[in-house]
């Protein structure tokens, strides 16, 4: 008993005075990370990145950096890190077959906070689902569909998709396409007349002639807080033209 009470106390002796050298390299860990995270945030305030990104971003590299100064403090004391790295990595490999889609979702959202393909309060259509960005996160993307319902969109989801985003200076981009059994000269006129009113800015363009008539290419800018009636509008415009004896086809194009 005597004999293993000193070689502890052996090991004590040897130790103590790598602990404060310990203790210093934990603190500078600590403190770089958060000096790095404030550091960062102030300087990337004006970029484009997303504040939620910059965010995640500062406070990932805080962390590495005083888990890093952790493992070093704990080699300084002699304590034998490669069992404790192995089981990191054992571990993290466990963790990351059981949550490979969340890190799947945070990566793909690092890259839509990177190239912003939309943002808060766009109108878009991601997949088989449409409606306005509600909230952006890590993870996912929550929308607004037309009926008020909430939908949520994984990032993973969102960025291998094909994003159509209709929204452009807080209005949104609706695509029609018009055809008609003949060409109408004044077709800018009678759409005017009835945009109007509503307060819809458009543009009209003639793309096609052929024996089964003419084709027209419509841009109208909706605001945002009328995009729910857009299939009403278009009714609207068609009734337009058949009260002028236009009979039309009217195609929404996404």
């Amino acid at each position: 008993m005597g004999k293993i009470s000193l070689e502890y106390l052996d090991k004590i002796i040897l130790y103590l005075p790598r602990i404060p050298l310990a203790l210093v390299i934990i603190a500078a860990g600590w403190l770089t990370g958060k000096g790095w995270n404030k550091f960062y945030i102030k300087i990337s305030k004006n970029s484009r990145i997303d504040p939620l990104a910059r965010k995640y971003i500062g406070r990932f590299v805080y962390i590495a950096v005083f888990a890093l100064s952790i493992i070093i403090a704990l080699s300084v004391l002699g304590l034998n890190i490669s069992p404790f790295i192995a089981g990191i990595g054992a571990g993290g490999l466990i963790i990351g077959f059981g949550v490979r889609e969340t890190v799947a979702d945070f990566s793909s959202g690092m890259m839509i906070f990177m190239y912003r393909p939309f943002k808060i309060g766009d109108y878009v259509k991601i997949g088989g689902v449409e409606g306005e960005i509600v909230a952006i996160s890590p993870v996912n993307i929550e929308l607004k569909g037309k009926d008020n319902k909430k939908i949520l969109v994984p990032n993973r989801s969102a960025w291998g998709q094909i994003i159509y985003n209709f929204t452009r200076e807080g209005k949104n981009i609706v695509t029609l396409q018009l055809a008609i059994s003949e060409q109408v000269h004044d077709i800018n006129e009678i759409l005017k007349s009835f945009l109007e009113n509503k307060g819809i800015d458009f543009k009209c363009f003639l793309t096609g002639v052929s024996v089964s008539g003419v084709n027209y290419t419509i841009y109208l800018e909706v605001p945002k807080e009328k995009i729910f009636e857009t299939e009403e509008i278009i009714k609207n415009i068609w009734s337009a033209l058949k009260d002028r004896n236009i009979n039309a086809t009217i195609t929404f194009q996404s």
